[in-house]
């Protein structure tokens, strides 16, 4: 029976097979390319199979090659700078062919000695620039394929496995196909269309598609979020040295090596080498490094390394990309975990200035086509265009087995236990959950708080979500729920109607956030929130523009969004039911919550937002209007009221920043104290962006109010030197910091108990200055802060917070 079994298996198998190679009819070119003399493997040798399936790609770091074409006639190319091309004509069966090739390097002529103020290499490089400036206007936009993968390699101890070779082992690997899209003057789009990864990595966390937005013949290229100027950029002569150390022939056409040397370490440049096409004046191929004004990561080293193929003889796009980053992230002297990073990129079949439906752009930077989620090995076969190194496909294995070994160093006891810890917290972040936050909460009104939250994508382009719990100290039942019609496939307009009974804050809630009360509750009695019960009903309708950003784990937001509703609610006061902290027992109770007038409100109301949310920064300057009017006759009391909050962030010298902030609120009628505005604040040393650090918290209150925060950043003084490892290897920036504010009461505000304006204190304002020191240990920002108002003499405090990107 076991023998019939094998048997059948084993002509199904070739059946199978046998099926696929009938439909895709597709063969093998595969190969190592080396250096004629030393007979180093060489990359990024560009391979070009031109004949009845023509196609091409670019040889890996060990030399290796594969093409999967159609069986005929092919004529090879392969090329490479500084060495001169080699063609090969084939027969190409079903069989495959492997073709081995050597490179033999082209003559190098050394730049003449010329007794001259301007290197030769400058005056290349300022025709390589006009003419760049010259055709940049005629490309719009275009599509291209793309092949990514991502590999992370670490010590033997941070990847949990030895691959018994040396101390280095492959942790994970991502892989991706997905086709691009471009359109001036930054549109970006990539649709994965297959993609795989180690067993050790969620299929949801691999979206790696990192296309020509890593373009080094661009004005500027983004490390980390930190603008470098190319040198290709317009002003690429002032910043720049550029040194012709020779040219070579290849095929008659000359290519130019050139030296690049930033002129000075007051801004973010490169260094390296760049090889240019004299005749097309078009770059070939760049190996560049970020100077020290670039601050990496745990200072750590990275290399860019493109290259370039020139389109229609006049556009040149980069056909391959290797990113190469290592560092020690060393952590209070310890233990320093080593970390490396290889990204590799190939973009082929390009489609130069044909149109592209602008709705594609609409959508988030990366997106993942359906048909990825199932992998299919006819794909990978037919587009392979990079093959793997063998180590790469042992680490598929080998991940895969140490994850099945108990006895394995990556499912140790303790590993094991820590990573069902971590998983079983990180479900919690993902899909159908909304977020840890909403299972287990603390403040002074209702306790503890247990609940859960979950959000799903249902049919007909819909979204629901519902979120129910129960405050302990309060006794009192939550829930809230919301169904949003999306009302076209792009999602950029929607009605949504919501229904809650919740405990709502009165301050702004992105200041301090459920977790931070959480924590500061908890442990010490402080809690930020003003609350009261609000229970209600209400309909939106919002139509949002722009290409979706990220906001928090799976949700993205629309930069701009116009937005108008209407809302019942019935509002309660909220008073304080617990007096536990775990480490201020014996401590003064909570602070009070402030009262609020009772009743029902029918509230219309309107937003208009433009690059801006209030939950992080998405832009370098953006705002957000506000509007609310509580219509009289179904209404407690009748009023109206105007918000603005904005952002903006400008360069004021090349490695200098500065932030400015401006907050505002006007009411109109009789404004129930529910809806007073508040000067936001530090607690408990802590503190978030563009607050009063120098203030109480909750000091002072207004139906009006207006707040302006100014941050200078004056970057490392520096670039390179105060990076203390364990400490600041990130750089350490100096910050310079001033805010003020005003509150005040109108005739109509409804004041049920004795609340303090900045208008009632003898300076009417608020105001404060500051030092801080920012990206201590990478994450941390230390603030000195002086209070200027409502004292005889300066009061001064120490405030840490997150680190300002």
């Amino acid at each position: 029976m076991k023998t019939l079994t094998f048997i059948l298996c084993t002509l199904i198998s070739c059946l199978i097979v046998h099926d696929g190679m009938l439909a895709t009819q597709l063969s093998t070119i595969r190969g190592t390319i080396k250096d004629a003399e030393t007979g180093e493997p060489l990359k990024f040798v560009t391979i070009k199979a031109i004949g009845i399936d023509s196609k091409a790609t670019v040889t890996s770091k060990q030399g290796t090659y594969l093409l999967r074409v159609k069986e005929g006639d092919y004529s090879l190319t392969f090329s490479m700078v500084g060495y001169t091309s080699a063609t090969k004509n084939i027969t190409l069966t079903s069989a495959g062919i492997v073709i081995d090739m050597q490179l033999s390097q082209s003559a190098f002529r050394s730049a003449e000695v010329i007794v001259s103020a301007e290197d030769p290499g400058v005056k290349l490089m300022r025709s390589v620039i006009q003419k760049k400036q010259q055709w940049r206007d005629s490309l719009q936009q275009y599509t291209y394929m793309l092949y990514t993968k991502f590999v992370v390699s670490a010590d033997t101890l941070t990847a949990g496995r030895s691959s018994g070779r040396n101390d280095t082992s492959i942790f994970s690997i991502l892989e991706s196909y997905s086709k691009g899209y471009f359109a001036k003057p930054d549109k970006f789009f990539n649709e994965i269309l297959q993609k795989r990864q180690t067993a050790n990595i969620p299929p949801q966390a691999n979206f790696v598609a990192f296309g020509t937005n890593i373009n080094c013949y661009e004005d500027v290229v983004s490390i980390t979020g930190e603008e470098v100027y190319s040198p290709f950029h317009p002003n690429a002569l002032d910043y720049y040295d550029f040194i012709l150390e020779g040219t070579s022939s290849d095929d008659g056409e000359e290519i130019a090596k050139i030296q690049v040397k930033p002129k000075t370490m007051q801004r973010r440049l490169f260094s390296g080498v760049i090889h240019i096409q004299k005749q097309q004046l078009s770059p070939v191929f760049v190996s560049l490094v970020p100077n020290r004004a670039v601050k990496l990561p745990f200072d750590a080293s990275f290399i860019i390394e493109q290259s370039f193929q020139e389109f229609e003889s006049r556009f040149a796009l980069p056909v391959s990309l290797r990113i190469y980053s290592s560092l020690s992230a060393e952590i209070l002297f310890l233990f320093a975990p080593r970390v490396d990073i290889t990204i590799e990129t190939v973009a082929y079949e390009y489609a130069i200035n044909q149109e592209i439906n602008p709705e594609i752009f609409e959508q988030r930077r990366v997106e993942v086509n359906e048909k990825a989620q199932v992998f299919d090995s006819t794909f990978w076969n037919e587009q392979v265009v990079l093959p793997l190194k063998l180590e790469e496909e042992q680490a598929y294995v080998q991940i895969q087995k140490s994850l099945e070994d108990p006895d394995s160093l990556a499912t140790s006891a303790f590993n094991s236990l820590l990573g069902d810890v971590s998983r079983f917290f990180q479900q919690f972040q993902q899909r159908p959950f909304t977020g840890f936050e909403n299972i287990l909460r603390y403040n002074r009104v209702h306790g503890a708080y247990t609940g859960i939250g979950l959000q799903f994508t249902q049919q007909f382009n819909a979204e629901t979500g519902v979120q129910v719990g129960y405050g302990w100290a309060d006794k009192k039942p939550y829930i809230d729920l919301f169904h949003r019609q999306y009302l076209d496939k792009s999602k950029k307009q929607f009605i949504e109607a919501q229904a809650y009974s919740t405990l709502s804050r009165r301050d702004n809630p992105y200041v301090i956030g459920v977790n931070g009360i959480n924590t500061l509750s908890f442990l010490f009695k402080n809690d930020y929130g003003d609350y009261y019960y609000n229970q209600g009903m209400g309909l939106y309708w919002e139509y949002g523009w722009g290409q979706l950003r990220f906001l928090r784990r799976e949700d993205f937001i629309r930069p701009s969004a116009i937005r108008f509703g209407i809302r019942q609610e019935h509002h309660e006061p909220a008073f304080v039911n617990t007096n536990y902290a775990l480490l201020a027992r014996d401590a003064v109770s909570f602070r009070g919550n402030p009262l609020i007038l009772t009743g029902t409100y029918t509230i219309v109301n309107g937003e208009f937002r433009y690059q801006f949310t209030p939950v992080r920064r998405i832009s370098t300057g953006g705002f957000i209007i506000t509007a609310n009017h509580a219509i009289k006759s179904v209404s407690e009391v009748s009023f109206s009221q105007l918000g603005f909050q904005s952002f903006y962030r400008t360069p004021t010298l090349p490695l200098w920043r500065l932030d400015m902030r401006l907050t505002g609120g006007w009411s109109w009628g009789d404004i129930p104290p529910q809806r007073f505005y508040s000067l936001e604040s530090s607690i408990s040393s802590t503190a978030g962006d563009g607050v009063f650090r120098g203030m109480n918290v909750k000091e002072f209150y207004g139906d009006r109010f207006a707040a302006l925060s100014m941050e200078h950043s004056f970057g490392e003084v520096i670039p390179g030197v105060l990076r203390i490892p364990s400490i600041a290897s990130f750089g350490i920036e100096f910050i310079l910091t001033g805010s003020i504010g005003w509150t005040d009461f109108s005739k109509g505000a409804i004041l049920l108990q004795p609340l303090p304006s900045t208008s009632q204190s003898q300076d009417t304002y608020y105001y404060e200055t500051g030092i801080a020191l920012n990206r201590i240990l990478l994450f941390f920002r230390l603030d000195f802060s002086a209070r200027h108002s409502q004292r005889m003499q300066p009061e001064y405090r120490f405030t840490i917070s997150s680190a300002t990107f």
